[in-house]
């Protein structure tokens, strides 16, 4: 049986360790604070592998220098973070192209058609976790963006087999959703898609690998790795040493750190997103909404709604800005009726571990045997977990997956 520990518990760490275990690796989970609590606790809980896409995309930079001037956009650099973002953001600056889009949206594409019947494989085998299964509905104030992205959706659908698109004018929207406002204009909707609460999938997905006989250690940090050769030998924390066949990072915005002790450069930012999670809301929503043209999101849970969405990249903190907290509820405001009331509200900010080709990194450590890393999924790492567990378990334990990963190569970043 072979050994494997993984550093980092969040949703990445604990869907690489649950099909690790199913494939009867003995799995040990390493994290340094509570599992599933970082960047896998408050975002939106999509899955709607259709919206998949990198994040430097053609003409990006122009609308981000228009951006960078307000600090309630979609989109936020930090003055002060700028000399230690310098290297990262030329090369993504680079990767807003025509070219490197198009590859990047193919791999994405291609891979997330696999996580909506992954998810059901999981919650089938016992996971408990809040799961939906009503659709995404797109909501527009603008025709013309709502034209845009009709587009899209349709050449997504022809091109990649994704879900086609259905077209609904302003009523049509109304009737699926009474409390938006006479300022949307009309919508797309995508029937087969799901949504889930996010630290609801941790917490069953943390239950389920006790069960399984999976070992966790939290609040356990890695402070040192030790190797012999190409060989990584064990991983040293305060507590104690592990010693495993094989090992996996998996620590989200902070993977370039543990990689340092590799002597691996991997270029990695932590890109903050905010939401804000309003209990037993007065507004009645029945589907996640995206909205459109301000490119946030509405999203209902049981007894619950969160609101989320911007960008901001002021380096690794969990600070909350509350002028970002505010350009979260302005956006939503201009969808809605009227502004969402409930018993209690929670603000957060979590670290989305951010490459500068948006791709994520999934597979073996170039010039290590026994290394592998998956990190670096942006916006779409609770989506995108259980095909990216599933694909680094099958490389950890046969050398290979089925899927073509070549986009998200940990070598890649050798060349540039």
């Amino acid at each position: 049986m072979k050994k494997v520990i993984i550093i980092g518990g969040g949703v990445i760490g604990l869907t690489s360790a649950y099909f690790l275990r199913k494939s009867g690796a003995d799995v040990t989970i390493i994290e340094k604070g509570e599992f599933g609590m970082a960047c896998s606790r408050g975002n939106q809980g999509w899955v709607c592998p259709a919206i998949h896409e990198p994040v430097p995309m053609p003409g990006l930079v122009t609308e981000s220098i228009q951006m960078l001037m307000k600090k309630d956009s979609p989109l936020y650099i930090k003055p002060s973070a700028m000399p230690q973002l310098s290297g990262w953001l030329t090369q993504f600056m680079k990767h807003c192209n025509e070219a490197a889009f198009k590859k990047g949206e193919e791999a994405l594409l291609t891979t997330s058609k696999h996580t909506l019947s992954l998810f059901n494989e999981i919650q089938k085998d016992g996971v408990d976790f809040e799961l939906h299964k009503k659709g995404m509905l797109f909501v527009f104030l603008h025709e013309a963006n709502l034209k845009k992205k009709l587009e899209r959706l349709e050449a997504v659908s022809h091109q990649y087999g994704h879900q086609n698109p259905e077209y609904k004018n302003q009523q049509e929207v109304k009737t699926l959703e009474p409390a938006l406002s006479d300022e949307v204009k009309g919508g797309i909707f995508l029937e087969n898609q799901y949504h889930i609460r996010p630290e609801s999938f941790s917490k069953g997905m943390v239950e389920k690998l006790k069960a399984l006989g999976v070992k966790l250690y939290s609040n356990t940090e890695v402070i040192d790795i030790e190797k012999q050769e190409n060989q990584i030998t064990s991983v040293k924390t305060k507590q104690e040493v592990f010693e495993a066949d094989a090992f996996l990072l998996a620590a989200g915005a902070w993977s370039d750190d543990i990689g340092k002790k590799l002597n691996y450069k991997l270029p990695l930012t932590a890109g903050k997103g905010y939401s804000i999670t309003i209990t037993n809301p007065k507004t009645e929503i029945d589907h996640p909404l995206y909205l459109g043209d301000l490119k946030g999101g509405i999203t209902p849970f049981d007894h619950a709604i969160r609101i989320g969405g911007t960008m901001e990249l002021s380096g690794k903190n969990v600070n909350i800005d509350k002028k970002r907290v505010q350009g979260i509820r302005s956006a939503a405001s201009q969808y809605l009726k009227e502004e969402i009331k409930g018993d209690t509200e929670e603000e957060w900010g979590g670290m989305r571990p951010m490459t500068p080709d948006g791709m994520p990194v999934i597979g073996a450590i170039p010039h290590l045997d026994n290394m592998y890393i998956c990190t670096g999924h942006a916006m779409v790492g609770l989506a995108m977990a259980p095909v990216s567990g599933k694909m680094i378990s099958e490389i950890i334990l046969t050398g290979q997956t089925d899927l073509n990963i070549e986009a998200f190569s940990p070598a890649r970043f050798e060349k540039s």
